[in-house]
């Protein structure tokens, strides 16, 4: 092989390398985050920096029991799909100027297109353990991912509307005067709360809490794998939110600091508050999340395109 072929497969190879090492270190601070959380003190505190690794090694040394008479195909690939779908995703976000690994003119298209096979992982997961756990956790699964998708998707459309432009690079710079989150506030909201959702994160934790289903879509996962799924879970809410900093706060622009600090710290300051924001908030039924999605969501995102399609206008004038 000559040197021109294996330097196009290292450059090619590259991006993502560096994208699963930053989705590595972000799920690994985000844990440490929630443990500081739900323990409280100082003194505890301090033993969320171990707490992540720990859970890690036991994942890692726990057996790897698949259930009987399981759908293998399925069952098997359902992690490596969710976690390839998240490291795919996250190529496409700018962490600054010409720093991303997939620079597309398309780019906030080819990010919620790329939402379904992660929601299809997910229902794959527990439609092949060959359970009434997981079967009963896939129905609703299903039904409440594709319920928040719909405004997750309209509340993310108010910021190429405003951009003129698909390309997320494109949004961020159209930023550079007025972060659109100002005055897209509804938008904003709308994302954060569909985001929670897709992540299965408290309070829409229901499809996979222990406490409703036995840990519903993820019943039959022990080690290894489980260990995947957590992680894919983790990551791909770090990704909504650093998509989120894309759309809505301005991205990798700030004064002083280098652009990827700068997004860096924008995501992790998104996170830590909504995270903190949902501890006050109990778990919605899943009778509730439905109804939150089509009868308050799906609407106030429909509204929420028309105000930023006059706002436009008024603020950007007719190109």
């Amino acid at each position: 092989m000559s040197t021109l072929a294996v330097g196009s497969i290292l450059s090619a190879f590259t991006p993502a390398v560096i994208t699963m090492a930053a989705l590595v270190i972000g799920a690994y601070l985000l844990t440490v985050f929630e443990h500081c959380l739900a323990w409280g003190s100082l003194r505890q505190a301090r033993a969320a920096f171990v707490a992540p690794l720990a859970d890690v090694v036991a994942l890692l040394r726990q057996a790897d029991t698949p259930p009987e008479h399981p759908d293998g195909f399925l069952f098997r690939s359902a992690p490596i799909v969710a976690l390839a779908t998240v490291g795919l995703a996250a190529l496409v976000i700018p962490v600054g100027r010409g720093a991303t690994g997939l620079d597309s003119s398309i780019g906030l298209f080819y990010f919620i297109v790329l939402l379904s096979p992660f929601v299809i992982a997910m229902m794959n997961a527990g439609w092949s353990s060959n359970s009434k756990v997981g079967l009963f956790g896939t129905f609703r699964a299903a039904a409440h991912l594709i319920s928040y998708e719909v405004p997750l998707g309209f509340a993310a459309i108010g910021a190429p509307m405003a951009a003129q432009s698909l390309a997320i690079g494109r949004i961020v710079e159209a930023q550079s005067s007025l972060w659109f989150g100002v005055w897209q506030p509804l938008g904003v909201v709308i994302y954060l709360i569909a985001s929670f959702f897709v992540c299965f994160r408290h309070p829409f934790d229901a499809p996979q809490a222990s406490s409703e289903l036995e840990g519903g879509i993820f019943a039959e996962y022990t080690g290894p794998r489980l260990l995947i799924f957590t992680f894919a879970l983790k990551a791909i809410f770090l990704v909504l939110m650093a998509m989120a900093v894309a759309l809505f706060f301005g991205g990798w622009q700030g004064p002083v600091l280098p652009g990827p600090v700068w997004f860096a710290l924008k995501t992790f300051l998104l996170a830590m508050v909504v995270i903190a924001l949902s501890r006050f908030v109990p778990r919605l039924r899943s009778d509730q999340m439905l109804t939150l999605s089509w009868k308050a969501l799906v609407p106030a995102s429909l509204l929420n395109i028309v105000v930023v399609g006059v706002l436009t206008i008024l603020i950007y004038g007719v190109k």
